[in-house]
């Protein structure tokens, strides 16, 4: 029996060497990778776009973009991926950065509007990108850990709850050493792919780009898909579970007292606010409005309208595309307007 685990290490010793080396050097998601970020990061606050950009930690990329640049910004957008195609021309005259991350939640938007407060940098006007798992406290976000410690500062001043961060991911992140599907993705990566960010003047290009003024422009593929193409993307969006809005049973008390507080902090500051909902794709909202498993998506939308009251905030835009007369035209996919789509929910036509 002896002999045999001693072959059986024999056998797998090499294998398992294979599967780390690929995994650490391959590095799909960019986890052991020093400075990676902030190559991108020093680009843009040379005034370059960054092409070329794969698996990179958003939140990380934004410590290192508001740390070290000298930038205080008029406009400041804050929130998930669905609000990265707001870009700077849509705002003349005035000084602008978007520090939108993907799947961004609450936890999100204190930390970062927290960075900004540490360095005595703040906006006039901070446009707050709002989705309806902002208020789901099973919505599975997790990456808004790298933020923790500024989340938690800033959390504890509102609520007057001390407590200690914790950062968890230096330890799960050797984990996908030995993962096969991180393997896969490391492979693949070490072959086909050059991941070195590249500093670009040109907007658009053939990898995902991140523009000098934090915002974002997809790949020449992914821009260029037929409108038969977006529709098979957003049928393919609600084929499964929907992106963070699965078992949103109520709007969360503890969310919502948090963003109030935020609000009032925020205020407190001298700065306007305004909401920024982005809509769904029509097959998507009609998906979710036809459904009671997802009814709290619209009383999200009402919570945030009935907010903007209470506290005088301009609310911009919909979940639901009809009333922004929108069609699949406006969008990118099932949840991502495009620029067409961003720029008619900005000029507001709700009715």
């Amino acid at each position: 029996m002896k002999k045999f685990i001693l072959k059986l290490i024999i056998v797998l010793a090499p294998i398992l060497f294979f599967v780390v080396s690929v995994n650490y050097f391959g590095d799909a998601a960019n986890l052991f990778s020093i400075g990676y970020e902030k190559k991108i990061a020093d680009e843009i606050i040379k005034g370059n776009n960054v092409t070329n950009v794969y698996n990179y930690d958003e939140r990380l990329l934004e410590k290192h973009l508001i740390n070290n640049s000298t930038l205080c910004p008029d406009v400041l957008v804050i929130g998930s991926s669905r609000v990265m195609l707001i870009h700077s021309s849509d705002f003349q005259k005035q000084t602008f950065f978007n520090v939108g991350v993907s799947g961004a939640s609450i936890e999100d938007l204190l930390a970062i509007y927290q960075m900004y407060e540490q360095k005595k940098c703040l906006p006039k006007k901070i446009i707050l990108g709002l989705d309806p798992w902002t208020l789901n406290i099973n919505n599975g976000q997790t990456r808004w850990m790298t933020l923790n410690q500024e989340y938690f500062i800033l959390y504890t001043q509102l609520t007057n709850k001390n407590i200690v961060a914790k950062d968890e991911r230096v330890d799960l992140k050797y984990f996908q050493l030995v993962s096969p599907s991180y393997f896969k993705g490391s492979f693949k990566k070490m072959i086909l792919v050059s991941s070195k960010p590249i500093a670009t003047n040109t907007k658009i290009n053939n990898t995902f780009t991140k523009l000098v003024d934090g915002s974002i422009t997809y790949d020449l593929e992914y821009r260029s898909a037929s409108p038969d193409e977006i529709e098979k993307r957003a049928i393919g969006f609600i084929s499964d579970d929907i992106y963070s809005i699965e078992k949103f049973d109520k709007l969360s008390p503890e969310i919502r007292f948090l963003l109030e507080k935020f609000i009032e902090h925020l205020r407190s500051n001298h700065i306007e606010i305004s909401f920024f909902l982005a809509p769904y794709h029509p097959k998507v909202y009609s998906f979710i409005a036809k459904s009671d498993k997802y009814s709290k998506v619209i009383e999200s939308e009402n919570y945030f309208r009935d907010l903007g009251l209470k506290y005088e905030i301009e609310v911009i835009g919909s979940f639901n595309p009809n009333r922004l007369n929108m069609d699949g035209s406006y969008f990118y996919d099932g949840m991502h307007c495009n620029e067409k789509g961003i720029e008619k929910t900005l000029i507001n036509e709700y009715k």
